[in-house]
C-alpha cells in the first residue's frame, strides 16, 4: 500500500510538471496532492439584462488569477489562498479595495502588452485592508474603522450586509454603487445608475 501510494504522489508530481500539462490541470494535481486552494469562475459574462456587455475568460496558474476581454487582460496576484478566502471576488475590472482580502496585486495590461492600471494592497496582520497604492501615480489611499468581519468602514463611507453568519459581505454600498455577491462571493450584481450583472460558469482554483 504505501508503494502504491508512493507511486501515485510520484506520478502527480510528474504530472504538475510535465511540459505542456494545463494550469488548470497543475492545479487540480495541487488540489489532489493536499494544496490550499479557492475557487473563483472561469467564465463571467457581464450584461444589462438584455445585451452581452463583455464576457470574460479566465486561467488560474498558482496564486495568479488572470480574466481577459476584447484583448484587454486583468491580473490578480494573491499573497496566498486562505487569505484569498477571507474577501470576495470582483468584477475582472474592478480594483474595489475594501472586498479585497489577500490580494497583493490587480494589474490591467493592454492588448499590446503594456501595464494600463497597477495598484498594489497592504494588509494588517488580521489580514484587514490597510492601504491601496496605485503604482502608475504613486496615490496611496488608506482604510480603517473595521468591522466585526474585517471590513473596512472608513467612518461610514462604507457599508455591508450579511446573511446569517455570514462572514464574508453579501452586499457593499460605496459611493452610490451597491455590490451582491453569491454565496461562493462571486460578484453577481452591481446597482448604481444603471445595472450591470454577471454570471459564472465554470470553477478555477487558485493555489498556494
Amino acid at each position: 500500500m504505501k508503494i502504491y501510494a508512493l507511486g501515485l504522489f510520484l506520478s502527480l508530481i510528474i504530472f504538475i510538471n510535465c511540459e505542456g500539462s494545463s494550469s488548470d490541470d497543475q492545479n487540480a494535481a495541487l488540489a489532489l496532492l493536499g494544496g490550499n486552494c479557492v475557487a473563483v469562475p472561469k467564465t463571467l459574462r457581464k450584461h444589462d439584462g438584455v445585451s452581452t456587455i463583455s464576457t470574460y475568460q479566465c486561467s488560474a496558474s498558482g496564486l495568479v488569477y488572470t480574466c481577459e476581454a476584447s484583448g484587454v487582460s486583468y491580473v490578480r496576484t494573491y499573497i496566498s489562498a486562505n487569505a484569498a478566502k477571507l474577501g470576495l471576488f470582483d468584477p475582472p475590472e474592478s480594483a474595489m479595495p475594501i472586498s479585497q482580502r489577500g490580494l497583493a496585486s490587480h494589474k490591467l495590461m493592454t492588448p499590446m502588452g503594456s501595464v494600463g492600471q497597477h495598484y498594489t494592497y497592504i494588509y494588517d496582520s488580521s489580514q484587514r485592508i490597510v492601504s491601496r497604492k496605485n503604482e502608475m501615480s504613486s496615490g496611496t489611499e488608506s482604510f480603517n474603522d473595521y468591522d466585526a468581519n474585517g471590513f473596512p468602514k472608513n467612518g461610514g463611507t462604507y457599508s455591508y450586509n450579511y446573511a446569517s453568519g455570514g462572514t464574508r459581505p453579501t452586499e457593499i454600498a460605496d459611493a452610490g454603487t451597491i455590490t451582491e455577491y453569491n454565496s461562493k462571493g462571486w460578484v453577481t450584481k452591481e446597482d448604481s445608475s444603471s445595472d450591470r450583472f454577471y454570471e459564472s460558469t465554470g470553477t478555477l482554483e487558485i493555489c498556494d
